[in-house]
């Protein structure tokens, strides 16, 4: 089968123009597009359809610019309060094996409930190591202690989604220890909480849409956040989750900041992203 014809920026305004979009500024929207290709675009675009390969009535290319401007203020914001999250968890984590089971707490197959997934993440972090090798911390480890790394150094070059893993993998004493001593959380919640963070997180560092998206991995609705859903498949229910993890001044910070947005920032509408109309009682 023969894959499509490219297209060239003004054929791509054509062809958006004959399914009924309006180009409001040709210029604009050429500039747009020669900087963010058409590919990366196209979930949007069918976001605003009202049928097959035709658009809403009276739409705008200046929309779709401003959506995509939305979605890239609004995952910059969400990694902001990711951020801290992930570091501690990853202090914690480390903190607590290291005085457990010691230094090399990580070659201990021992602590790990699954040895296939331990395995797994054991290859994984040889990748990075490998990937990583002319990096100093690497280069002094391999040089002083035949490349054997204690845990508080493996974990810095885990990603989210491989430190969730290690978290699901501890033993259920530890991992009760850690959720308790970091959230006084429930440890399953916790860790079903990390892998959808996780996700999230991936989504945002690599430039991913917001914008109506749907997650097929939901996170887990605790009842303490007092939230009856009927669409917990979209970010509004990964917000629950952040409130809950996060610090408190961040957190107003942080939904200071989307409230605010939500005033300035054009065709910027959080019921976008699954929040209902009541969403600050459940958020601040």
């Amino acid at each position: 089968m023969a894959l499509k014809p490219a297209l060239s920026v003004h054929d791509q305004i054509e062809l958006l123009r004959q399914r009924g979009m309006t180009i409001d500024d040709e210029k604009k929207a050429t500039a747009f597009l020669q900087s963010n290709h058409y590919y990366r675009l196209n979930i949007y675009f069918h976001k605003f359809m009202a049928s097959p390969d035709h658009y809403q009535d009276d739409f705008k290319f200046s929309q779709i610019i401003a959506v995509y401007e939305n979605d890239r203020w609004l995952r910059n914001k969400i990694l902001s309060v990711l951020e801290p999250i992930e570091i501690n968890t990853r202090t914690q984590i480390s903190h607590h094996l290291a005085l457990t089971y010691g230094s090399d707490a990580f070659y201990q197959a021992k602590i790990f409930k699954d040895s296939v997934k331990y395995q797994e993440i054991f290859d994984n972090f040889s990748v990075e190591i490998a990937r990583n090798k002319k990096d100093p911390v690497i280069v002094h480890h391999q040089k002083k202690y035949a490349g054997v790394f204690p845990i508080w150094v493996v974990v810095e070059f885990f990603s989210f989604n491989t430190l969730s893993k290690l978290y699901k993998n501890l033993l259920e004493p530890d991992k009760k220890i850690i959720a308790q001593g970091l959230y006084n959380a429930n440890d399953y919640l916790f860790g079903q909480w990390l892998h959808v963070l996780s996700i999230q997180r991936n989504i945002c560092a690599h430039y991913g849409y917001l914008f109506r998206r749907e997650y097929p991995i939901r996170p887990i609705i605790a009842k303490s956040f007092k939230w009856d859903p009927t669409q917990d498949n979209q970010l509004f229910a990964l917000f629950l989750v952040m409130r809950r993890l996060s610090d408190r001044n961040l957190w107003l910070t942080f939904i200071q900041n989307i409230s605010d947005a939500e005033k300035i920032r054009p065709f910027f509408d959080l019921r976008d992203y699954g929040f209902p109309t009541d969403w600050r009682s459940y958020l601040v």
